[in-house]
């Protein structure tokens, strides 16, 4: 908008300029400024061309500016109840990801080969092109992408995690698939529990984790 203001002012003070520059050469010249009916409608015509092209690219920049806003909030938007915009991305923070209205975290109470631990799993979140690939995947599957994050937890080595995470939106009875990308493949993991903004699923490796909301619980090959 200041770009705006700031073409629109400068269009002004040129064509007083070129008035004012007419008019003094005019007064050096014959002592007064003598301007015929012609020269006068030529000059009117060239200031309306002036103008002319001035709005064409004052309407230029204001789509532009518009564009950007609307590429600006549809980043910044998300879909509610687990739907997000096709061009959001995941935001980590502290030991949580968002995308959209959804948030997942992991809180410990984790069970390492079947017995408990005192183990936090660390979530941070994907890269634009897991993202894309677990977008392809909700649409695969007849679903929608409720999040997806990646998984770690330094020093500490397991065959199988029973882990808890907190998903949140999700109720008890959703069909919530969870699928980790193995080898750049997406496998499904077994979910063993979903409840009031909770899905516990077992893993036996860390990886990328995409949560898809399902109509049936549904597979891929």
């Amino acid at each position: 908008m200041k770009r705006l203001l700031a073409l629109t002012l400068a269009s002004v003070m040129m064509v007083s300029s070129s008035f004012c520059s007419y008019a003094t050469d005019g007064a050096e010249q014959g002592g007064s400024p003598s301007i015929t009916a012609e020269e006068l409608k030529q000059a009117i015509e060239d200031l309306q061309q002036t103008i002319a092209d001035q709005n064409a690219q004052i309407e230029e920049l204001t789509k532009q500016v518009k564009a950007r806003q609307k590429i600006t909030v549809e980043y910044s938007s998300g879909g509610g109840g687990g739907s997000s915009s096709s061009v959001s991305t995941p935001t980590s923070s502290g030991n949580s990801v968002s995308y959209g209205s959804n948030i997942v975290y992991q809180g410990g109470k984790i069970e390492i080969n079947g017995g408990r631990s005192n183990v936090t799993f660390t979530i941070t979140a994907p890269n634009g092109g897991a993202m894309t690939s677990a977008k392809n995947l909700a649409g695969q599957v007849g679903g929608s992408l409720i999040n997806c994050v990646n998984t770690s937890s330094p020093g500490v080595n397991f065959g199988t995690a029973k882990v808890n995470f907190y998903v949140s939106g999700v109720q008890a009875g959703d069909n919530i698939a969870a699928y980790q990308s193995q080898n750049g493949k997406w496998v499904q993991i077994p979910v063993v529990e979903i409840r009031k903004d909770h899905v516990v699923v077992t893993m036996s490796q860390h990886g990328t984790i995409a949560f898809v909301r399902v109509p049936v619980l549904a597979s891929i090959g």
